[in-house]
């Protein structure tokens, strides 16, 4: 039998992903903003972060989704990279 490539979430791992997005955006878009930040780039830089983090988190933290340590550095970077390109997609291009 095959196994499935998708990677399954459950539903605690996806409160705890959308809390640290949310948490992030309204913790930290104020004071961004009353830095004299513009809000589009601070939305943009807060939702790529708490993304980044927070599938980072969840994925290796939570569900040990690495064998070792260089695949968890290259998970992480690429992640980073396709959360911060996917939040300039939706904040920029749209």
């Amino acid at each position: 039998m095959e196994t499935s490539k998708w990677i399954k979430f459950n539903y605690k791992s996806a409160i705890i992903f959308f809390a640290i997005m949310i948490l992030t955006n309204l913790i930290f878009l104020p004071v961004l903003t009353g830095f004299g930040v513009n809000r589009a780039f601070g939305l943009f830089l807060l939702s790529s972060l708490g993304s980044w983090v927070g599938l980072s988190y969840v994925l290796l933290v939570k569900h040990g989704f690495y064998k070792s340590k260089k695949q968890a550095a290259v998970f992480v970077a690429v992640v980073g990279f396709v959360c911060t390109a996917s939040c300039y997609f939706l904040i920029y291009l749209n």
